[in-house]
């Protein structure tokens, strides 16, 4: 491996393990919950993923791929969702949301994921087919992410409402 392929693995990992770092140092603090703007990122991932996706639309197999992609990541998204501790106070109707660390290790996989596939496109071009196969797997995990992202919204939109019921507060 040269120099030039070493940096290009290397600094996108040293990146990312700053960033880990510094997330899960502030994961132990509660933030607000805002149970009104949860539509904001799936709406803004869904528009960015069909804009993308309709630039290069893929093959009916890689339709299919991107079809499962999605689905795979609302399932981890319910799960990962279900893993956000999510406290409610009746008297003033707020809400306080806490990071789980087993909800940012499931982001640290996807995050291995994309690169494994990244990396192996690189290292394993074939003739004229690298472009066609780099579009639909970086379309699966995009939409695995929006699958994602999105579910785990919805699951905690669910239980912010039952906790809104069992409190009689409003949001």
């Amino acid at each position: 491996m040269d120099r030039q392929a070493l940096v290009q693995y290397v600094i996108p990992l040293v990146v990312i393990g700053i960033v880990l770092t510094i997330r899960m140092r502030s994961m132990s603090k509660s933030r607000k919950f805002r149970p009104d703007r949860l539509w904001i990122a799936p709406v803004l991932l869904i528009a960015i993923a069909g804009v993308t996706i309709a630039t290069h639309p893929p093959h009916l197999l890689g339709l299919v791929i991107c079809f499962v992609a999605l689905i795979m990541g609302a399932a981890v998204g319910w799960h990962r969702g279900k893993l956000m501790r999510l406290d409610h106070d009746p008297a003033t109707g707020e809400f306080v949301q806490t990071a789980s660390p087993a909800a940012m290790a499931l982001l640290v996989g996807i995050i291995a994921v994309r690169f494994a596939v990244k990396s192996y496109f690189h290292t394993n071009p074939t003739s004229g087919a690298i472009d066609e196969h780099t579009l639909v797997a970086t379309d699966a995990l995009l939409l695995f992410a929006v699958g994602m992202i999105s579910m785990t919204r919805v699951e905690m939109g669910i239980r912010a409402q039952r906790m809104i019921e069992q409190g009689g507060a409003r949001p």
